[in-house]
Parts: C-alpha cells; sequence; structure tokens
C-alpha cells in the first residue's frame, strides 16, 4: 500500500470525523495487536503437562482446579489421572467424600498426599447455634473436579452426602456444570440434587426436559420456577398432572389470591383441566379462543359440574368474555356428551400439528407471537421448522423456537440465525432474516450494527470471520467488527492469520501501525483487503 503524500494525509486525517472515537480506537487497539501478536508469536503456546503437574504439586489442594484452568484445563493426561485418583480414594463412599471436603480447607499439602493419607472422620454437625465458617469456594471447586472425574453412581452417591452448599455450588449456579455431573445427577442423582441442577439459570430445555422426565415433582418444580424453561415444557408439566402431581409448594404460588408469579407460569396453566389452576391462568386476560379451551378441558378432566361451578364464581366469571360464557353455557344445557363434542368442535383446533405453523408465517405483532406461543398449540418442530424455512418468522417467535427442548440442532440454528439477523435489517425493516451470514456479507452493505451483528453469529459458530476481511464491506464498518470480535477472543487462527500478514505486509514501518492507513477506512466501500 503506497503512503499517501501530504494532500492525501490532509484529507484523510479531515475524513475521520465520519469514524467515531470508539470505533477508531478499537481499530487501531486491534492493528497494534496483530502487529505485536505476529512479533511474540515465535515461542509461544502452552507447556505441555502443566495441567498433570498441578494435580500433582499444587498446594494447598483446594487450589488445583484453579492451577488446572490457569494451565488451558484438563487434557487426557490429566483426566484419567483425577479418575485414578477418584476410583483408588474415594469410590461410592460417601463418607470418604465428607472427609474430604473438610480436610480440603486445612490441608496445606498437595491433593495427592492428601488422599492418600489416612481418611479424616467428617466433622460432626453441630446441634446448637454454634456457627461453623463456610469451605473456601476452592474447596468446592477442586470437589467438583474430582466429581467430575469419577464414576457417575459415585459422584452422585458423594453429592447425596456432601453438603446442600456444595451442591447448590456446583450444580445450581455460577458456570454450567460439566457434562459428566450433568449425566450423573441426572441418571443416578437424588430428589436434592436433581433439584438443584434443575435451578441453574443457564441450564439448557434438553436437560431440563430430562430432570421433567424423572417425575419426581419437586424436580418438576424447580424446572417450572427455572427462567430458561420453555412455556412448551412448562405445559408438558401441567399435562402430566394425573400421573406426577403438582407439588404442593409450587401450586399454593400459583394459586395463592395476589400471588405476584410471572405470565409466564400461568399460562401454561391453560389446559391443565383442574379449575383451581385454570382461574389464576385467566388473571392476566387471554384471548377467547383460549378462554373457552380451558373450559373445555376442566369439563374433559373434571366434568361438567366443574364447568358450572367456575361459571358460578364471580371472580373467574370476572375474567371470562360474555360470549365464552354464553357459548359454554349453551353446551351444558345440551344433552349429555353432545355439548362437549360441540364445544371442542367450534374451538380452536389447538391440537392440528399445522395449525401454529401457518400462523407464526403471518403474524407479526409481538402482543400476538406472545400469545400463540403461551397458548396450547401443539409443536411440531419439524413442521414448524419447514414453515420457517418457507416464510420466515419473526424473531421473536423465534427466539423461543430456537431453545425449544424438542428441536435439533439443525432447527435450533435455523431459527437463532433469524434472531441474530434481526439488529442487521435489510432496509431497515424489522423481519425474519434466514439469509447465510457469508451470503449477506457478499450482497449487502454493512451498517452500524456491524460489531454486534458479528459478535452474534461469530458466537454462534455461523460466521467466519475472515468473510469480514476479504468480502465485508464498507471496510470501517468491517473494521469495526473484527476489533468487537478481537475483544471478545473470537477472531479465530484463519481470520487472525490473515490480519497479521495484511499488517506486517503493509502497515509496519517502523511507526505505529495505523496511524497512516486507518483514517481512509470510514471512506472506502471496499472490503478491509483490498
Amino acid at each position: 500500500m503506497p503512503e499517501p503524500g501530504p494532500t492525501g494525509m490532509i484529507g484523510a486525517v479531515s475524513s475521520m470525523t465520519a469514524m467515531t472515537k470508539t470505533r477508531m480506537g478499537a481499530a487501531e487497539r486491534l492493528l497494534r495487536e496483530m502487529v505485536r501478536a505476529g512479533r511474540d508469536a515465535e515461542g509461544t503456546g502452552p507447556c505441555g503437562g502443566a495441567a498433570l503437574r498441578a494435580v500433582e504439586r499444587a498446594r494447598p489442594a483446594r487450589s488445583v482446579a484453579a492451577e488446572v484452568a490457569a494451565a488451558g484445563g484438563v487434557d487426557n493426561d490429566t483426566a484419567a489421572y483425577l479418575g485414578e485418583l477418584a476410583a483408588r480414594h474415594l469410590g461410592a463412599d460417601a463418607a470418604r467424600w465428607c472427609g474430604l471436603h473438610d480436610a480440603l480447607a486445612q490441608h496445606r499439602g498437595s491433593l495427592p498426599e492428601l488422599l492418600a493419607a489416612p481418611p479424616v472422620p467428617p466433622v460432626p454437625a453441630v446441634s446448637d447455634d454454634t456457627l461453623r465458617p463456610p469451605a473456601p469456594r476452592s474447596v468446592h471447586r477442586t470437589l467438583g473436579l474430582l466429581l467430575e472425574h469419577t464414576e457417575p453412581r459415585h459422584a452422585a452417591a458423594a453429592f447425596a452426602a456432601l453438603p446442600e452448599r456444595v451442591t447448590t455450588e456446583l450444580l445450581a449456579g455460577g458456570t454450567l456444570p460439566a457434562p459428566a455431573l450433568v449425566a450423573a445427577v441426572i441418571d443416578h442423582g437424588d430428589t436434592r440434587t436433581r433439584a438443584a441442577l434443575a435451578r441453574h439459570p443457564r441450564l439448557d430445555t434438553r436437560i431440563l426436559a430430562r430432570l421433567v422426565a424423572a417425575g419426581d415433582a419437586q424436580v418438576a418444580a424447580a424446572v417450572y420456577r427455572n427462567p430458561r424453561t420453555t412455556q412448551s415444557l412448562r405445559r408438558i408439566v401441567v399435562e402430566r398432572l394425573d400421573t406426577v402431581p403438582l407439588d404442593d409448594a409450587l401450586r399454593a404460588e400459583l394459586t395463592a389470591p395476589h400471588g405476584q408469579v410471572p405470565r409466564t407460569w400461568l399460562a401454561p396453566l391453560l389446559g391443565s383441566g383442574d379449575p383451581q389452576l385454570v382461574v389464576p391462568a385467566l388473571r392476566w386476560g387471554v384471548r377467547q379462543v383460549a378462554q373457552q379451551y380451558a373450559l373445555s378441558r376442566i369439563w374433559e378432566r373434571t366434568g361438567p359440574d366443574a364447568v358450572r361451578a367456575l361459571l358460578d364464581d364471580p371472580a373467574a366469571a370476572a375474567r371470562l368474555s360474555r360470549a365464552v360464557v354464553e357459548t359454554v353455557t349453551e353446551a351444558l344445557a345440551a344433552p349429555e356428551g353432545e355439548g362437549r363434542r360441540r364445544l371442542r368442535a367450534q374451538g380452536e383446533p389447538y391440537e392440528d400439528p399445522a395449525r401454529l405453523p401457518a400462523l407464526l408465517a403471518t403474524t407479526r405483532g409481538t402482543s400476538s407471537l406472545r400469545d400463540l406461543l403461551s397458548e396450547p398449540y401443539v409443536h411440531d418442530l419439524d413442521a414448524l421448522a419447514a414453515a420457517h424455512a418457507a416464510t420466515p418468522f419473526m424473531p421473536k417467535a423465534c427466539e423461543e423456537l430456537a431453545r425449544h427442548e424438542a428441536a435439533s440442532d439443525a432447527q435450533r440454528q435455523a431459527f437463532r440465525l433469524s434472531v441474530l439477523n434481526e439488529p442487521w435489517r435489510a432496509g431497515g425493516r424489522r423481519a425474519g432474516n434466514t439469509t447465510p451470514p457469508a451470503r449477506r456479507l457478499a450482497q449487502e452493505e454493512l451498517d452500524e450494527s456491524a460489531a454486534v451483528w458479528a459478535e452474534g453469529t461469530a458466537v454462534a459458530g455461523l460466521l467466519d470471520p475472515v468473510e469480514l476481511i476479504r468480502t465485508a464491506h464498507p471496510a470501517a464498518h468491517a473494521l469495526a467488527a473484527l476489533a468487537r470480535l478481537s475483544e471478545r477472543d473470537l477472531l479465530g487462527t484463519a481470520a487472525v492469520a490473515d490480519l497479521r500478514a495484511l499488517t506486517q505486509a503493509h502497515l509496519e514501518s517502523g511507526r505505529e501501525p495505523g496511524r497512516r492507513s486507518m483514517p481512509c477506512c470510514p471512506h472506502t466501500g471496499e472490503p478491509l483487503r483490498n
């Protein structure tokens, strides 16, 4: 790249006003980092065996988890050694695990030394008001590292015996539990352990669905309360009332006269067929077709007298539309059997798998989409994915479907793409968009949303950052996006190599990289490489 002359430099400096200080600073930091990384690249890299040495030598023993993480995480040799330690010294012996928990807080030596020492009896529980200082979090993390590498049945037995604080720390909050711990709890855990896992606010809905499938009312209640739980999964909990009764504490929360539970907790109750649960579900106001369906389900599950009692209840009747009351009253007056059939025939076909896909393909309003996704429509994911591919749903609908517990990875990705494309709106219009990132970069100009859009699509694995160098235009927005990915450590080796080669070839000249070429970026409609 030839160096601009004095006149060119003056014009380029003037053009800097088109770029915000934030974007300019981020871009310059990116280019400096590329050059610096190129100079420092040789001789760098993780030191082999560091994680294994951390397990063998770290002192005190409770620091092992932190030291292993600092060494780059568990590799194959380290995993094998941790598994050997756990199997040899701990196994399924709950008392041994509890003793290790108590000893880790004070032991100053290494973890292998502690495990090889004679077992330390667990500290007996105190019955008076004596306060005992909690174990450091490093104790829990190191215990978690061992539990992750022990037999699933042994891990479940240990969790059942360890203090509540350990279970909560490792399963219910913070970073996501390791897949091995999740599998151990789901397959072999007790109620307390599964309920702790079900409370984790970042748990995938597929895992939450597996916890519901365990058939434990307390665990299902924890899933129901989880903010990640979908409306469809809450409906599954409600639909199983006859086989897995609703947890008493959860029922009390849902039916409290002046309760403050979220709307997302109440809407799934519409199809429960339980009058006590249906009444609070009507509290927020639902469509007439949903009201009629709710009364029809009570009739089917509990009988016509339960419907009459609900209509006679002033508090419940006040939440029903006059048209619905009249329709249901007429059905109740019809001969036995005929009225119920007529009510269902006149109602919304919630059981038709084609109904929801057709509605989502044409619905645009946020409130209408919320109603459709909260009402008891059958969710046929194959039909929904096919309809979305033909006529993209609005991003609001895709947000819910992208994390659906029954969606495959491919289906989730298709729905997620429409959500991720939303910040960069084609023609400035808010609509569903299933165009892959590479094609968008080739066909459309980036705008001010480039950094947000690029970060989302890169995190999802849908964007190759190299395209921001070779294809995306204009260069200023592409560079802002690259700067964001660099800050988030999302560039990837290929993009880093491309940028490094470009900066070394065109920007290194004994002065600060970026000073002479960066001002030219705002005016060029070309890709950054050009």
